[in-house]
């Protein structure tokens, strides 16, 4: 297979499985009642092509919406569904939960509850690929909400200072909760940090294949001592900012409805049947997305629940009245 169409094909596979694993996720929460959390549908182009940009010792650090990271950077989905579920399986032994869930033997560091306070976790990744010469880069990935944080600002002024490895992707879907970019951001985020010296561009977040191309550049500059990029990809949630949230009260069904007409699957989909791709092969890729995230739930549900005993596992070097 040309490389081209291998891309095409290893986008396509990180896109379905986030949306299949998402779909299945609110399925079986609900069904269960499980907390299902913040839904990352409509955004999966970027997790995906930012991740099929990187090696696996890269690090990728996400926030709360953390589904769409967590799979597009390669995380067991049998193992993550189990976290999810609060088992002592999961990838966090069910300490994590959605917020915090991580698994760093695939390079996914997880992330924070703490708005923009994961540029600052990805800035210090990157200086430790720094320091020890690595040839390994740190992701951040935020939301538009975040770039108004404060720690936002000063890790990207120490990474620019120190050059560091770091890419931080601003996933713009237009909504901090339930507040427009409009209203609460003063110009554009893509020039924001250009007195710091640190290269910024905006892409089509629906895109995969966009997103890819602008994260393969921002990776070959970071590993070359050339310093930080930000990556400014327009996308939508398609979802509230968490599953249940009403969000036609402050969203047009017009513009929704825009949105919906560009879904980055259904896009990327007819990009890589121009590309020589075969319906069937495609099908094929979609189907085992699916079946894999069904099984996962499946074996979700029967995990081992943590008890009392365990919970103290990791927490302290040994038990409490122990030498």
């Amino acid at each position: 297979m040309p490389a081209d169409q291998q891309i095409m094909l290893d986008l396509y596979r990180r896109l379905c499985r986030c949306r299949e694993f998402e779909s299945a996720l609110i399925r079986y929460a609900t069904k269960d009642g499980k907390p299902v959390g913040h839904p990352y549908f409509g955004q999966e182009a970027v997790a995906a092509g930012v991740c099929t940009a990187l090696r696996p010792a890269d690090r990728v650090v996400g926030t709360h919406r953390a589904h769409g990271y967590a799979v597009a950077k390669g995380c067991d989905l049998e193992r993550l569904a189990l976290e999810l579920y609060g088992s002592a399986e999961g990838t966090c032994r069910g300490r994590a939960g959605e917020m915090y869930v991580a698994e760093t033997d695939v390079g996914y560091f997880g992330g924070t509850q703490i708005v923009g306070g994961n540029v600052a976790m990805a800035a210090g990744l990157a200086l430790a690929a720094q320091l020890g010469q690595l040839d390994r880069v740190a992701v951040s990935f935020i939301g538009d909400g975040a770039v108004n944080q404060g720690v936002v600002d000063e890790a990207l002024n120490m990474a620019a200072i120190w050059s560091l490895p770091l890419i931080v992707v601003v996933d713009n879907n237009g909504y901090a909760q339930t507040t427009s970019v409009r209203y609460a951001t003063a110009g554009l985020i893509a020039e924001r940090w250009a007195p710091y010296g640190i290269t910024s561009l905006t892409v089509d977040g629906q895109r995969a294949t966009q997103v890819y191309d602008a994260a393969q550049s921002a990776r070959a500059r970071a590993v070359g001592g050339q310093g930080p990029t930000v990556i400014e990809a327009l996308t939508y949630r398609y979802e509230g900012h968490y599953y249940g949230d009403r969000h036609r009260r402050y969203r047009s069904q017009e513009e929704v409805d825009s949105w919906l007409a560009r879904d980055p699957v259904e896009l990327h989909h007819q990009a890589a049947l121009e590309a020589g791709l075969t319906e069937a092969a495609l099908d094929q890729v979609r189907a085992a997305a699916s079946a894999d995230s069904e099984a996962a739930f499946e074996r979700a549900r029967g995990g081992r629940a943590v008890a009392p005993p365990d919970l103290l596992e990791g927490v302290f070097t040994g038990r409490p009245g122990e030498d």
